[in-house]
């Protein structure tokens, strides 16, 4: 059954239905999805407010490239050189939302934060291999993120590529600055619109910084993740061999991949455009 959702805000003009792409979609309705979506982008295109490239710390990103996806690196190396800058590292109370196996723990923890650490997620696939001296106390609950109330005020949120899984994401969003305890941030990863091209049928939606305003208010930062040499590598390199063929030239030729994906990043700061992702930051 194909998942849809009717919708009707600022960023969807005229009003359409959302076609989920993480279901089994027949082609009919791959094709709606892209054209759908297509439109949906460009009719914004443009608009929304400003927004900054990210540039990536080029030792760090030889110290961790492998066979990852552009902007799956690019959002590890964002985490660990932005959330320092956005919130000093000392004890909070964090809350992830599509968590994962709930990784994102050890990445704090490297940086220097403490304290309490939740991951929601709607599928069980936590990892329960946590030291005894963890500088969090972990917990993880199967829920959806609609439904969940957390016990306590949230000094940072996270959700890395999970809002265009989201049905309801504008309700979603609006809830989430009740949870904050003052001087509290969220962060969330999100394919941009341009990445339409590269993901194809994937999620509810891409975002454009017009639509990240309607729907988190204007006073966001708004963080370019990629270029142009990454976009194309990625085209290359994962969206025609992985989703039309079927095959992973990443791990047919991880050698060539990772000097490409290195090189790419190079290019990325001369060539800041067709960003693969957003990183969308809001203040409390």
């Amino acid at each position: 059954m194909t998942n849809i959702q009717r919708s009707t805000g600022p960023d969807s003009a005229p009003p359409f239905e959302e076609i989920s792409g993480d279901t089994h979609l027949s082609l009919p309705n791959r094709m709606r999805y892209l054209l759908r979506n297509a439109w949906r982008n460009i009719a914004v295109l443009g608009r929304g407010p400003h927004s900054r490239a990210f540039r990536p710390d080029r030792k760090h990103a030889a110290a961790i490239a492998s066979s990852q996806s552009p902007s799956r690196l690019l959002t590890e190396l964002f985490v660990e050189a932005e959330l320092p800058r956005l919130t000093v590292p000392r004890e909070l109370e964090v809350l992830e939302i599509g968590c994962g196996s709930g990784s994102m723990a050890f990445r704090l923890s490297r940086l220097g934060f403490s304290g309490r650490y939740c991951g929601i997620d709607i599928n069980n696939r936590f990892r329960c291999d946590y030291p005894d001296n963890f500088p969090f106390v972990v917990s993880h609950v199967v829920v959806d993120a609609h439904a969940y109330a957390p016990p306590r005020a949230v000094d940072l949120l996270i959700s890395v590529s999970t809002l265009e899984h989201i049905p309801h994401d504008s309700v979603l969003i609006r809830r989430l600055a009740s949870l904050f305890n003052p001087g509290g941030v969220e962060v969330h990863v999100v394919p941009s619109g341009s990445s339409l091209a590269v993901y194809l049928w994937h999620g509810f939606r891409q975002y454009t910084p017009a639509a990240l305003a309607a729907k988190f208010g204007c006073d966001i930062e708004i963080v370019r993740l990629g270029g142009l040499a990454s976009y194309f590598l990625h085209l290359a390199f994962i969206t025609v061999p992985d989703i039309i063929f079927h095959r992973s030239l990443r791990r047919a030729s991880p050698t060539l991949y990772r000097a490409l994906l290195l090189g790419s990043l190079r290019l990325d700061a001369l060539l800041p455009f067709l960003p693969t992702a957003y990183a969308v930051i809001r203040r409390h």
